[in-house]
């Protein structure tokens, strides 16, 4: 069990960093007389209640790197309780880890949480709705499982290209449509297509007339190979497909019981994933107390850099949330497509001299902008508002 430190009720604050991993959690516990004690506990329901035993939500602080893969209940669990947690960007901790000692562990890790909490007061808190919750679990799946069906789809346009040869690309305009996906599920193989009487009906004379000319490859146990991969990346790819679908479903119906997510809708090309993947990935709008700490945040605003008496420049930011700035990325290129104002910022920044990826950069910072105003005020989206 954790030790209660008897200075706590004197004012003291107890800190404690926390580097989840698969099994267990690594807890290094800063009391108020600086002391340190390090626990390592499994990863199971009763963690949340041994901590809440031993420490008081009121003088308790709590950090922890980036909680991605795992302990996101047993986080929840916590905020549920009172806690005050915060997020600490993993490269701020190798940094620590790295300053005070050069040795790896579970417990530097841990330690380097705690202590850069102590060194940062102002690190991003972590508040969550159960429904923003969800969300953001949902919209990260969805992400790996869009990834994942991208890499099976690659993978069945290598094979196909190797079982048809060059003429592969002439057959369909998508392989992801259903029609191909089907065609090529049942002729996996350029000798199976000419060997179905079916198959000039299906794609036409003119495509036939190309199978033939193409002629087939000798038949044996390397073309049956292929045969069995394709027909098998083709059922993953339906599969994932499935699993992306029902969880799109999902992301929708619970988006739609959160107020803020019918605000973040008003703004043009913000659709139900996109505006999704946004509120979560943001959190509670109270934890950033101005707008340019959600800039830095999502990564579109500069650091300031200066040494001696050199001139000051600007430098790109390390530390930032990977996903945020993506899902940014993908709205400021549906604006410069549906909004003129924003083709016109854009383009005005390209004729000042800067890169594709300055400008985006750019325009990311006053969309960011908008959306701060829209969800701290809970105003819905005004033509007004629009970039400069």
């Amino acid at each position: 069990m954790l030790k209660h430190d008897s200075k706590e009720s004197n004012g003291g604050r107890t800190v404690i960093g926390i580097d989840p991993c698969s099994q267990f959690l690594q807890l290094a516990i800063l009391t108020p007389n600086k002391k340190t004690e390090f626990k390592k506990l499994p990863l199971s329901p009763s963690i949340t209640e041994e901590i809440a035993r031993s420490t008081d939500p009121a003088t308790t602080q709590i950090a922890i790197e980036s909680y991605g893969s795992y302990g996101k209940l047993f986080v929840y669990d916590l905020l549920r309780r009172g806690y005050d947690i915060r997020e600490v960007n993993p490269h701020i901790s190798k940094k620590l880890a790295s300053l005070y000692n050069e040795e790896h562990s579970d417990q530097k890790d841990a330690e380097s949480l705690a202590k850069a909490l102590l060194l940062i007061p102002d690190l991003p808190r972590i508040s969550i709705t159960d429904k923003k919750q969800w969300l953001a679990k949902l919209t990260r799946t969805r992400k790996k499982l869009v990834k994942d069906l991208n890499g099976y789809l690659n993978r069945l346009h290598i094979a196909l290209t190797e079982s048809y040869g060059v003429v592969y690309k002439s057959l369909f305009k998508t392989l992801f449509a259903k029609k191909a996906l089907l065609f090529f599920e049942e002729n996996p193989t350029i000798n199976d297509s000419i060997s179905d009487e079916e198959t000039k009906k299906r794609l036409g004379e003119e495509k036939w007339d190309l199978l033939i000319q193409a002629g087939t490859w000798k038949d044996d146990y390397y073309l049956e190979t292929l045969r069995t991969e394709i027909r098998g990346l083709i059922g993953i790819i339906r599969s994932v497909n499935s699993t992306k679908i029902a969880l799109e479903e999902n992301i929708r119906e619970i988006a739609e019981q959160v107020e803020e997510m019918g605000i973040l809708q008003t703004f043009p090309g913000i659709g139900g994933i996109a505006g999704a993947t946004l509120l979560s990935e943001i959190g509670d709008i109270e934890r950033f107390e101005k707008e340019s700490y959600l800039s830095a945040y999502c990564g579109v605003s500069p650091v300031i850099w200066q040494s001696g008496t050199g001139r000051i420049r600007t430098k790109r930011r390390k530390r930032y949330s990977r996903r945020l700035k993506g899902i940014l990325y993908f709205i400021a290129l549906s604006q410069i497509r549906i909004n003129p104002e924003s083709r016109a910022y854009y383009d005005r920044k390209i004729k000042e001299g800067k890169t594709h990826w300055q400008a985006m950069n750019a325009l990311s910072r006053q969309l960011i902008k908008i959306i701060y105003y829209m969800l701290k005020h809970k105003k819905p989206y005004q033509r007004n508002t629009l970039v400069n």
